[in-house]
């Protein structure tokens, strides 16, 4: 195969274009593959938006049927224990609340009183009809397989009092998963997705779509390893009963009072499904820069068929006229088109000089004919010129080859004289930095040197010399040292996110640090913080992660605990013990009631909102304790008696 530089101009113009072309189709494969895992990361969480959506709507569910058995307990009818009364109530809230199967009203022996619709079984025998009447309060049942319809159930119920507070009956309701079917198909997500309810012990209560094959049983042990981990809500990749390889989202769900732990609810979208439309994408574009390359590289030789071929052509003509013998031949070429123009006027002067010495020739060889053996020393003279014409035509030649070959090496420098001139112009601080000091010194050695010379260097001379020499030394070096940096950052790659470094501080002295960050928080306000720990106590973690752990801390309590005006103490200890490092950081506020203790860590949650707070604050220090440094967080608060938060880290390894 032919090197490059044995190649033909246009081919080189070709394999430039292509050079060109290269880095551009790189980076469009670095962005289709940063657009699908992108696509990925938007169907993860749209995945998890709408089974959270499920999620809150069972909740719902829950919840209103709650109220609605509560209100229907204390409706006159119900408390009567009217049989056609009860039933007429019954079937209308029943019609008003199709979410429903059935609503039903028995006696504490049993006795069904009433019952919508009314062939529905008795449910007298049921779990929850069993706890509502032990406890005289809300129940919540098992789920549950219905026989006739093979739909999967779950029942609540609420007991009726009579006058005197005693248990005399129980509602129930109850409530069938198929719903979730509607709400499922009103979703109208891509084609292959799926929706699955999954109890605690692994069984797959039910499935939309292809329900009927896949209600009341066994789920896929993996997807419920999956959904039983530390995390309440997640997505992760996995490959469903049916082989499909789908991005899913899940959530479990805790009911307050019922007999099972936990269910839980998970949302499958196929993979093909939500990649295809960043593969169309990517495909598109890799498409159109081939276009585009090939459209570059045909106007490339289109161009210098124009510009360079046909100018080259007519001077390699007109070379192999002058060759022939031809002297009044020219290349017919302007004399100002640049390199090609310059080669045109080199070579027409060539044949001009050529056409005059052959003139100069034919005129002598005439007066030697004339004069005969009398002008034969004159003879010999013009034979030598010739024989030095000819060298200069050589020479000529030999130039105009030169010149062929500058002109292809200073297109090559202009490439490499543009990175040269952007390295120069930015290492140009520190070289002339280190240029003027070296100067400097050599001033100073020339002036020691006289006086040397001279015998009459002093003490004060040579100190003065040394600290000169030394400064000069440090400030060469130091600005070496930075050039050098600069060079090597042309070398270095960037990357998009940098990780903190873990190192040994004295957390007494961090602490300290952080709170000083601080001050212009605290010092508008009337509030004291106090510190204990161990000023000589030192550890190696990531020091960043406790900043704003600290930080967020503090700023809760100046949101949270205290009242305008109010003067709150706030304490902060820190000590280390079996490996253990334990931060506990507690206010005398206002305390947190245990709904809001609950949610205490959850995102986005705040009590807070018109003060500006956006609910991400103890959320992010969550996940810095249990991710960043591996460790645990934990909350005590009651309405009255401030907050107490507690972090275990531990020491010696890698988080």
């Amino acid at each position: 195969m032919k090197p490059l530089r044995a190649r033909s101009i246009r081919t080189r113009l070709l394999f430039l274009v292509l050079a060109a072309v290269l880095p551009a189709m790189a980076i469009v494969s670095y962005s289709g593959f940063e657009l699908r895992d992108n696509v990925v990361r938007e169907a993860e969480q749209y995945a998890l938006r709408q089974v959270q959506a499920m999620a809150a709507h069972h909740e719902r569910v829950v919840d209103n049927a709650r109220l609605l058995l509560l209100t229907l307990a204390r409706a006159s009818e119900i408390r009567s224990m009217d049989g056609a009364a009860c039933q007429v109530l019954l079937a209308d809230v029943l019609k008003r609340n199709p979410t429903y199967q059935s609503l039903q009203l028995a006696a504490a022996d049993g006795r069904v009183v009433a019952a919508a619709p009314l062939s529905g079984p008795a449910e007298t025998d049921q779990l929850s009809f069993q706890d509502a009447l032990r406890s005289g309060a809300f129940a919540t049942g098992k789920y549950t397989l219905d026989p006739g319809t093979r739909h999967v159930v779950i029942r609540f119920a609420q007991p009726v009092a009579d006058t005197l507070g005693r248990s005399v009956a129980v509602l129930t309701a109850s409530f069938d998963l198929n719903v979730f079917g509607r709400l499922f198909r009103d979703l109208h997500l891509p084609e292959g997705c799926i929706f699955t309810l999954t109890s605690a012990d692994g069984v797959r209560l039910t499935r939309f779509p292809e329900t009927e094959k896949y209600t009341w049983v066994p789920d896929l042990k993996r997807m419920v390893e999956r959904m039983s981990g530390p995390r309440q809500e997640g997505t992760f990749l996995e490959t469903g009963v049916d082989g499909v390889s789908r991005l899913y989202a899940f959530k479990r769900l805790h009911f307050q009072g019922a007999p099972f732990p936990h269910l839980m609810i998970r949302l499958g979208i196929p993979v093909e499904e939500a990649l295809s439309g960043a593969r169309f994408v990517m495909a598109r574009n890799l498409g159109l820069l081939v276009l585009t390359a090939v459209l570059a590289m045909f106007l490339a030789w289109l161009l210098s068929e124009w510009t360079i071929m046909r100018s080259l052509r007519r001077l390699v003509a007109a070379a192999d006229r002058l060759g022939g013998g031809d002297l009044k031949t020219r290349s017919g070429l302007s004399h100002d088109e640049a390199e090609l123009g310059l080669l045109a006027k080199a070579f027409d002067q060539m044949a001009e000089g050529l056409e005059q010495r052959e003139e100069q020739r034919r005129t002598a060889e005439e007066e030697v004919l004339r004069l005969n053996r009398d002008l034969e020393e004159r003879v010999e003279q013009r034979t030598r010129e010739l024989a030095e014409a000819n060298l200069d035509l050589r020479e000529a030649m030999d130039g105009l080859r030169r010149t062929q070959n500058q002109l292809v090496q200073s297109e090559k420098m202009a490439a490499l004289g543009g990175l040269v001139a952007g390295v120069a112009h930015e290492i140009n601080t520190p070289v002339g930095i280190g240029v003027t000091a070296v100067s400097h010194l050599g001033q100073k050695t020339r002036e020691i040197r006289a006086l040397y010379d001279k015998d009459e260097v002093r003490r004060s001379d040579l100190e003065d010399y040394l600290a000169v020499a030394q400064e000069t030394a440090d400030m060469t070096l130091g600005n070496l040292e930075r050039a050098s940096e600069l060079i090597r950052s042309f070398k270095k790659v960037a990357v998009d996110q940098t990780t903190e470094e873990r190192r040994p501080f004295k957390v007494r002295e961090y602490i300290d640090a952080i709170l000083l960050s601080l001050r212009p928080r605290l010092k508008k306000t009337r509030h004291r913080v106090e510190v204990r720990c161990d000023p000589d106590l030192m550890v190696e973690s990531y020091p960043g992660a406790f900043s704003q752990i600290l930080s967020n801390f503090v700023l809760n309590s100046l949101t949270h605990a205290f009242g305008e005006g109010q003067e709150g103490h706030m304490v902060v200890e820190a000590a280390v013990s079996d490996g253990l490092l334990t931060l506990t950081y507690s206010d005398d506020g206002r305390g947190m009631e245990p709904e809001v203790l609950r949610r205490v860590f959850e995102p986005f949650f705040t009590t807070a909102r018109s003060k500006g707070g956006s609910g991400l604050g103890l959320s992010i220090v969550y996940n810095l304790v249990t991710q960043t440094l591996g460790g645990a967080i934990s909350c005590e608060s009651a309405p009255g008696r401030g907050a107490t938060f507690t972090v275990t880290v531990p020491l010696g390894r890698e988080a």
